[in-house]
């Protein structure tokens, strides 16, 4: 038998005899009866259940239990199980200082022992063959469960870069170190929608040692300028050239080697490095941290360059408060509302701004989109607006559908959304290790019901699943502006798409970060590495958008007609460069 197929039928083996134990069930049972507010029984069916098999309780199951003896009065037990895992293999230090669950233990002597455990975390050392294992159950599970693995990269690239990290793993790593191992096989794969996170434990550790970069930037042209003041420097709009002696371009180019996106796309990594200080962020992950920074910048206006030493590194907590305090100073940087519907009657248009289209934002902000999209046209239609531009560039995708919905009322013509939608299998043989080990049956379920084995051997979607919507009567008839940037993501990038097929919109901006002919991401299975704690986010759902122009290259985001990007002063002092684009181009008709 050949090693491959040998490996995944002892990984079947485990998976199957796992699952014939009542573990799985008694831990939904106890879920359930916390849920009916039963707290007593909830906490004793969690202790039946942890004395099935002590060995595969994680440590949120423990916690549960833990949020129920609380609950049901009992505070030694709730110690008792929270011991077992603070500090060990929980570290969610800011859940455990807001949850509920708890209110009655926190005055408890026992309980400012167990969060200082959190505080003093370090990263977890490794042994070379458990990082193997872990290593090996990746490259395996992305391989059994990544759809579009293969879409941008062939088989031979892929098996490339695997042979060339794993040859990396040596004698006295932590899984900081492995983090900086697996990243660039997430990139290397071109699919924005692969998550990597690091172990709770390493987490926890750069939350309360971690020292953080204190400066802030904005990405224009590939330059990097620093948008805050920083240690008494006025530093706004200078050029960042070189940090600790290292040039900008060789930091920017690793940590784009690590930061996933569709194809063969720059504007969303830029984008999502500035984004909320994570250029700051990627920093400490790969570079030893420092109590000062040596920086060089150049002055945008002449080119001088001029060397700024011993600027203090930031705690964490700080380096949060920095982040919010720039985004206050700033105009644009961030939205209030998920979405909102501008006219300006004098220009006879209308300016409907759609940040997201994830349905849970939408809940929290008192909204419901489709609600908000009908009155939004009702009000144009009845304005007889001649122009609309739509603002798409922060938003990010969200919830299936709500793309084409928005389209219904762009077109009066009837259009096929989607190519095809394939899933990689109707189960997976690692599941043991992710977030599906309790209710693995309802996606496997879920899987068979909406899929089926068409004669290529590709699992697709069934017919009529997520039909999209169909046109809107009265569809909107004028001159269609949508400005886009390479935050435009997902069933944003969906969106354009759509848009740029099947009506008759300019685009103003840069090119989206999402593919213009589809991406892998819907049903995200998050795999946890059992040695160094990793998770990855293994999209299994294929999505190829209907693209009768196929006018864009592939590999490529949705590309703008007028490439449009404000200068340094100007989004410092909150122009909005497309937008104003787009103001021109109305005023010319």
């Amino acid at each position: 038998m050949k090693k491959t197929a040998m490996l995944l039928y002892l990984m079947m083996q485990i998976i199957l005899s796992w699952a014939q134990t009542p573990y799985p069930q008694q831990i939904k049972k106890a879920d359930s009866l916390y849920k009916i507010k039963d707290y007593k029984n909830a906490a004793i069916t969690y202790q039946n259940a942890f004395r099935l098999n002590e060995q595969i309780v994680d440590a949120d199951e423990r916690y549960n239990a833990a949020c129920t003896w609380a609950l049901a009065g009992d505070a030694n037990k709730a110690f008792e199980n929270l011991e077992l895992i603070i500090g060990k293999n929980y570290f969610n230090y800011d859940h455990l200082l807001t949850d509920n669950d708890l209110n009655t233990i926190r005055s408890d002597k026992r309980w400012l022992p167990l969060l200082q455990k959190i505080k003093t975390a370090k990263p977890a050392l490794i042994s070379p063959g458990k990082l193997y294992q872990d290593f090996d159950l990746l490259i395996s599970a992305l391989k059994e469960a990544h759809t579009g693995l293969y879409w941008y990269i062939s088989r031979p690239q892929f098996d490339s870069i695997c042979t060339a990290q794993r040859l990396k793993i040596k004698p006295g790593m932590t899984d900081l170190d492995f983090y900086n191992i697996v990243a660039p096989i997430g990139a290397f794969i071109k699919e924005g929608h692969n998550t990597l996170h690091l172990a709770a434990q390493t987490q926890a550790y750069l939350r309360f040692s971690g020292k953080y970069f204190p400066i802030c930037i904005k990405f224009l042209n590939k330059k990097a300028y620093i948008i805050n003041d920083a240690a008494g420097a006025k530093l706004r709009g200078f050029i960042l050239t070189k940090i600790n002696g290292r040039p900008i371009d060789e930091l920017v180019q690793k940590f784009i080697s690590y930061e996933p996106s569709d194809g063969y796309n720059t504007t969303g990594k830029y984008r999502w490095i500035e984004e909320n200080g994570k250029f700051s962020i990627y920093y400490a992950r790969c570079y030893p941290p420092v109590d000062f920074f040596n920086i060089e910048v150049s002055d945008p206006a002449n080119g001088e360059k001029k060397l700024l030493n011993h600027i203090p590194s930031l705690s964490f907590d700080d380096f949060v408060k920095q982040i919010r305090m720039v985004a206050g100073q700033i105009p644009g940087i961030t939205y209030a509302s998920p979405a909102k519907l501008k006219i300006d009657t004098p220009s006879n248009t209308a300016v409907l701004t759609i940040n997201t289209f994830s349905s849970s934002r939408y809940r929290a902000a008192g909204m419901k989109f489709h609600n908000f999209i009908d009155s939004a046209f009702a009000t144009i239609n009845a304005r007889h607006i001649k122009h609309l531009v739509i603002d798409v560039r922060k938003n990010g995708g969200g919830t299936e559908g709500y793309e084409d919905y928005l389209l219904a009322y762009l077109t009066d013509k009837d259009y096929l959304k989607y190519k095809y939608v394939q899933a990689s299998a109707f189960t997976y043989s690692f599941y043991r290790y992710t977030d599906y080990k309790n209710d693995y049956k309802d996606l496997d379920n879920e899987l068979k019901e909406e899929h089926y084995l068409e004669k290529d051997g590709r699992v697709l979607r069934r017919p009529g699943i997520q039909e999209h919507e169909k046109p809107k009567p009265g569809s909107f008839k004028g001159d269609i502006y949508i400005l886009i940037s390479g935050l435009t993501y997902s069933g944003g990038s969906e969106f354009t798409s759509l848009a740029r097929n099947h009506t008759n919109a300019l685009f103003i901006g840069e090119e989206t970060g999402g593919g213009y002919y589809g991406n892998t991401s819907g049903i995200r299975v998050t795999l946890t590495l059992p040695n160094s704690k990793l998770e990855v986010g293994i999209p299994i759902l294929k999505f190829i958008v209907d693209t009768p122009k196929g006018d864009i290259p592939f590999g490529r985001g949705t590309l703008p007609d007028y490439e449009t990007m404000p200068t340094i002063n100007q989004f410092l002092t909150g122009y909005d460069a497309e937008m104003e684009k787009a103001k021109q181009l109305i005023n010319k008709k």
